[in-house]
């Protein structure tokens, strides 16, 4: 889920902007017709987008850009929202900012980029988790096959493809190279995993039995559970 706080003066604009977003992967989590406490509510909700007009009273968009770009710990996304030419333009300089929109732009428009930028942000968030795990493991991100296996699970989970074979097929096709080198190669990565790993962490984390070694397939669909549930 994505949460979105709007910060824009005009009532009718925001609350049109806020029923157009909502969905089953986007949700709006606020409201600000004001920009005095924009900065703090990004700081309490801590939302992944910022949606924000340039022009608004009390204080301007310029400023609450210039708070947000200090505070390093934030980590929300700036999508600005302005009719305001002159104000996109001094904008620009924000590194904080991610997209913009004008005033014309059409709420089913910046509906479809928050949609995007939520499947973005899961599969980065998934992505990290799937890296974690497989650390956790004992694996070594050095070796191509570490990441070749990193590419097969999140293609797994994105895609709910259980085959492997299909997985090698699809992952041998993106890498340019044939099935058979990704399945040797990933299976490199698992043989330099287990040789050098604590075998009863692993074994716990893989559920696999006392005389059970890791194969492909099970490491893929653990780490799918271990994501999923």
């Amino acid at each position: 889920m994505l949460d979105v706080l709007i910060a824009e003066d005009n009532i009718t604009s925001s609350v049109h902007l806020c029923n157009a977003i909502n969905s089953s992967n986007v949700r709006c989590v606020g409201i600000l017709n004001d920009g005095i406490n924009v900065y703090k509510k990004t700081k309490e909700l801590n939302p992944d987008v910022l949606l924000l007009d340039l022009k608004m009273p009390s204080k301007d968009g310029l400023n609450i850009l210039e708070e947000i770009q200090e505070d390093k710990a934030l980590n929300t996304r700036i999508f600005i929202y302005s009719g305001e030419t002159e104000y996109i333009a001094l904008a620009r300089k924000y590194k904080c900012v991610n997209r913009f929109f004008s005033k014309l732009t059409p709420p089913e428009e910046i509906s479809r980029e928050l949609e995007e930028a939520s499947e973005e942000i899961y599969n980065k968030n998934t992505e990290n988790k799937v890296i974690e795990i497989l650390l956790k493991l004992g694996f070594s991100y050095a070796l191509r096959g570490t990441r070749l296996l990193d590419s097969c699970i999140m293609y797994s989970i994105n895609e709910d493809e259980d085959n492997l074979n299909n997985i090698y097929e699809i992952i041998a096709q993106r890498t340019g190279e044939n099935a058979h080198t990704t399945k040797s190669n990933i299976s490199t990565a698992i043989n330099s995993m287990w040789k050098y790993t604590d075998r009863s962490k692993t074994r716990r984390i893989l559920r696999l039995g006392e005389n059970e070694k890791p194969s492909a397939k099970t490491i893929i669909a653990m780490v799918k559970y271990y994501i999923q549930k």
